[in-house]
Parts: structure tokens; C-alpha cells; sequence
């Protein structure tokens, strides 16, 4: 894959036409949250008022997008920056004759958000930001049969129409994992707190152990309101570990880094993994985590876009603005080729290509992203492993 920052954020915009597809697929409607079957006795159609409408003309009428983001309160600063990288995506791709773009400000109630967005005819919706809003937004949308694209991570937000755009720890822990195992460290111990996230990485960790038969020697759950005891540590010690993941944030996994190494399983016995938690500039500075591994989004592909933000707006943009701008990009595309957001398109299986690399949706509505492996050295994140420009696997 080339490297050249500019070269990679022009090849986005001439391949993401070519990833998704672009095959025709209209009438398809959202059946309680599987995919509608065409086999013979298996056709069992939508009823017609849970069916996405189907733009047949887009020249004449433009595909209605509503963008729901805190523009006010909880958040702001993060909504705004979607909205400007949104708007971002449809002046790179042209899309004013194809796609209207409709904000609605979540801060003061999704709900009302959503119904607005409904009322105004949304033909799909990009978002909310926040779990909680993702909920109230999704009844909202499935009694019309609306897709949402949410930039959530709680996955339990992703039902019937709801698809989640967010940066998800199941991938970033399976693809940690299959790196350490290529490299030697058979034997992997997990470190999480005792919170949604922790049980979600605990929840992959288990499964990619038992898919490729890793040895998965211990396990410490902590309180997230303090780090791990000692007695934690030593038992994890007589795991004898090769690799720890760590899913904690750096500052966190730092600390408890340390505490490792003071129990005798330094960074040269016992190598740190980490997850998407650590993809900031910030997390490369703590001496504790040098040489560690985790998955995260190939920073070559990101500073294209990055680096258009801040011309256009005058300052860096937060983490979470490439969500919009990619899930923006995505609509005008299936704008641009006539097609409703019905799941065959969006779940096509070659995926999309976007800023933050290729990713697909999968039939539970959580996204799959082809990553990169990086590894803090002196201080920084370096891309030790380049991520795919494909998906290999159906």
C-alpha cells in the first residue's frame, strides 16, 4: 500500500465508488433486524410502511441525510467538528447535486432529533454520538424503517437498523492478538476493569482464545476507580505470561505497567498489548508502555484528511471528526449511484473505502475495520504492521 499522505487521501475519494460496489439494489425494506431472503417460500416482504424510500431519481430529488450531533451541551465540541468534517466530505466528493445534508442538534433531546429528522423525510440518518441517544434515536427510526449510522461503541445499541460507525475494541483485540501469536507469544494474559468496556474486550479475548486455540494463562479484573492489587499482579505472575492485554486507557495502563515491572514481569519478559484505547498522540509518551503493540487506524491514511480539516476549519480536528467524514462519504456514494440504504448496500461484503481505512458492516450492525499494528518507540506510535486494502475473508 503506498504511504504518501496526499496520494492516500486522493485514492479515498476515486476508490470508495469502486469498494462499495455500486450495484443497484432497491425495494429492500428492514425485517426485525435479519436480512430479507429472496428463496422461493423464503420471501417474506416488509411492510410497506417500515420500507427505506427508494430514490429513483436522484438529479431531480436529492438523497435527505440527517446529521444528529450535539451542537449544544454534552459534547458540542465534538458535534460541531463532525458537522464541519461532514460537510467536509460532501465538498470532496461533489455531492451537492445528490445529497442534502440535514444537522439536527442532539443536546437538548435525540428524540426530538430523530423525530424531526423523520418528519423531514430523512431517507437515512448519520449518528447519534452518545449510546443513550442511539437508543431513544433508533425506536424512532425503526418504526419507519430508517437506517442509523451511529458513532457509538456500545454494542448494544446495534439492533434491528442500527449499524455502529464508532471505533469498536472487538476488532483492535483480534487483530493485537493475531500479531502477538504470528510473533511467538502463545501464551496471553488480559488485564481489563469491571465495566462495559472490559467486559466487551474479555468477551473477544475469549473468543479469538478459543478460535485459535491460544493459551489465555490469566485473567485480572479490576475496579475501575483504581488499578489492580498486587495480589493481581503475583497471581498473574505465576500465569508465566509471554504477552499482557491491557484494555485501559495509556495513562492507566501505564500505571499498571509499572506495577508489573516491579513484580518481576518487566516490558523485556512480558510484552504490553493494548487496544484503540492508546491511538493518541499522548499515549506514546509514557516510558512504562515503550514497545507495545495495539491495533489502531494507519496514521498515513488519517493525516490526509487531517491535514484538509485544518486548512478549511483552522485547527486539528478531534479524534471522532473522521467518523462523520467517512460516514458522509459513504451516503453520498449510494447517493450518487442510486441506491436506497437498504442492508444489502450497506452490508455489502467488499466493504467501503474512508478515511480511516476499509471497513464493512456485518449482519449484527457492528463494524469490521482492517487495521494496522503499531508500536510505541522513543516516544512514538510507529506502523510496525500495514493494514489491508482488502477483506480477504466473506
Amino acid at each position: 500500500m503506498p504511504r504518501n499522505p496526499i496520494f492516500l487521501f486522493a485514492l479515498f475519494l476515486s476508490v470508495i465508488c469502486l469498494l462499495s460496489g455500486c450495484a443497484e439494489e432497491r425495494g429492500e425494506g428492514w425485517r426485525n433486524g435479519a436480512s430479507q431472503t429472496i428463496s422461493g417460500t423464503d420471501h417474506v416482504a416488509a411492510p410497506s410502511d417500515q420500507t427505506p424510500p427508494v430514490l429513483e431519481n436522484m438529479t431531480a430529488e436529492k438523497a435527505k441525510v440527517a446529521l444528529l450531533v450535539p451542537l449544544s451541551g454534552r459534547g458540542q465540541d465534538t458535534g460541531e467538528a463532525m458537522l464541519n468534517a461532514a460537510q467536509l466530505a460532501m465538498f470532496d466528493l461533489k455531492a451537492d447535486q445528490y445529497f442534502e445534508l440535514m444537522p439536527k442538534d442532539t443536546g437538548g433531546n435525540a428524540a426530538n432529533a430523530a423525530s424531526e429528522a423523520v418528519r423531514d423525510h430523512a431517507n437515512v440518518i448519520l449518528g447519534p454520538l452518545f449510546a443513550d441517544d442511539t437508543k431513544s434515536t433508533a425506536t424512532i427510526a425503526n418504526n419507519q424503517g430508517v437506517a442509523v449510522l451511529s458513532f457509538s461503541t456500545d454494542v448494544s445499541a446495534a439492533k434491528n437498523n442500527v449499524y455502529l460507525m464508532g471505533f469498536l475494541p472487538q476488532t483492535q483485540v483480534d487483530q493485537v492478538l493475531k500479531y502477538a501469536l504470528a510473533q511467538g507469544k502463545n501464551r496471553i494474559a488480559l488485564i481489563a476493569p469491571r465495566d462495559a468496556y472490559g467486559d466487551n474486550v474479555a468477551t473477544e479475548f475469549y473468543k479469538f482464545g478459543n478460535r485459535y486455540k491460544l493459551n489465555t494463562t490469566g485473567l485480572v479484573r479490576f475496579d475501575p476507580q483504581y488499578l489492580p492489587t498486587i495480589s493481581d499482579i503475583t497471581r498473574l505472575k505465576s500465569a508465566a505470561p509471554q504477552a499482557v492485554l491491557i484494555a485501559a486507557a495509556a495513562p492507566t495502563a501505564a500505571k499498571i505497567s509499572a506495577q508489573m515491572t516491579a513484580q518481576g514481569l518487566p516490558p523485556t519478559l512480558v510484552k504490553r498489548l493494548g487496544t484503540g484505547l492508546w491511538d493518541d498522540a499522548a499515549s506514546a509518551q509514557f516510558p512504562e508502555l515503550q514497545g507495545a503493540w495495539f491495533a489502531a487506524v494507519s496514521p498515513q491514511l488519517r493525516s490526509g484528511f487531517e491535514g484538509r480539516y485544518q486548512r478549511t476549519y483552522g485547527q486539528v480536528p478531534p479524534r471522532l471528526a473522521s467518523l462523520a467524514y467517512d460516514a458522509t462519504s459513504l451516503a453520498v456514494v449510494l447517493a450518487k449511484e442510486n441506491q436506497p440504504y437498504t442492508r444489502t448496500a450497506l452490508e455489502r461484503r467488499n466493504g467501503f473505502a474512508g478515511v480511516d481505512g476499509i471497513f464493512r458492516f456485518n449482519e449484527d450492525g457492528l463494524v469490521e475495520r482492517a487495521l494496522g499494528i503499531m508500536e510505541f518507540r522513543n516516544g512514538r506510535a510507529v506502523l510496525i504492521e500495514i493494514p489491508p486494502n482488502n477483506f480477504s475473508q466473506p
